[in-house]
């Protein structure tokens, strides 16, 4: 004896829950995947097909229904399931194809940290063309950026300092970009720590009224404890700079002697006759 043929119910519901599982993969496509245009075409397609068939299967039993027990209702019924089915397939199908469309983000790991960085500080040039400001951070890339933004403003002569330090070896780098370029220097705030690396990079040198210096010894070989890095060798490199750009030696004393996790904050008249100040 052949099987009995499921009931109409039944049939109903075997159709409706793979198409709502379908529906909701493909919301989750459409939300969280970012399919290309060739693979979400391909998607679409597919299940268009399965679609089709479904429906056309469904009609099937509700044509079969209707002609064993002349009941309508029922069948009606799942027809406007399927038309509801339908129209939520489609607008799955629409937002899939507009994501596809969407460009994607092809920044690299790279340059997405170089991104962060240059949040750290703002480094802009006036208006007049004449005089770069500087604040926040000294880290990674300032140099590089210094450059660019130097070798495109011909007219530059000042550049403005607002900056609590940062990385040493950065600021070094970016002091010889003042220094080539023949800059001079105007504290407008607080620069403090690896900042007066580029102050002192200045041909002439000045603060602000509010503006201050300030100044501190190296401390990282003892809280790092970085392998064959020479603490003192790196401020008797930074002791030279600082003498070969006019300041006293015992000014410089006094500098490297103040603890790292300290600041010295010199008055102006000290930074004039001590030579740090020009102007």
């Amino acid at each position: 004896m052949m099987a009995p043929a499921p009931s109409f119910a039944r049939s109903l519901l075997l159709l409706a829950l793979p198409r709502a599982m379908v529906l909701l993969a493909l919301w989750v496509l459409a939300r969280h995947a970012r399919l290309t245009p060739a693979p979400a075409l391909a998607v679409i397609l597919c299940d268009g097909v399965l679609l089709v068939w479904q429906i056309s299967r469904y009609h099937r039993r509700a044509e079969a229904h209707i002609r064993d027990t002349g009941a309508m209702a029922a069948s009606w019924g799942g027809y406007l399931l399927w038309l509801f089915a339908a129209l939520a397939c489609l607008t799955l199908w629409w937002d899939l194809a507009l994501v596809a469309q969407r460009p994607i983000d092809r920044e690299t790991d790279a340059s997405r940290l170089a991104r962060a960085r240059a949040a750290l500080y703002l480094l802009e040039v006036t208006p007049d063309g004449r005089t770069l400001r500087f604040q926040g951070e000294i880290t990674y890339g300032l140099t590089a950026r210094l450059e660019e933004l130097l070798a495109a403003a011909p007219d530059m002569r000042q550049i403005e300092l607002t900056s609590p330090g940062g990385l040493v070896f950065e600021a070094r780098g970016a002091a010889q970009v003042i220094l080539a370029a023949g800059l001079s220097t105007r504290g407008v705030g607080e620069c403090s720590s690896a900042c007066t690396l580029l102050f002192l990079a200045g041909t002439s040198r000045s603060l602000a009224p509010q503006a201050r210096l300030g100044f501190h010894g190296y401390g990282l070989s003892e809280r790092v404890h970085l392998p064959g890095y020479d603490i003192a060798a790196v401020e008797a490199r930074d002791r030279a700079y600082l003498e070969a750009r006019g300041v006293a030696p015992e000014f410089a004393d006094q500098a490297f002697a103040t603890p790292p996790e300290a600041m010295w904050y010199p008055p102006r008249a000290l930074l004039l006759s001590s030579g740090v100040l020009t102007r």
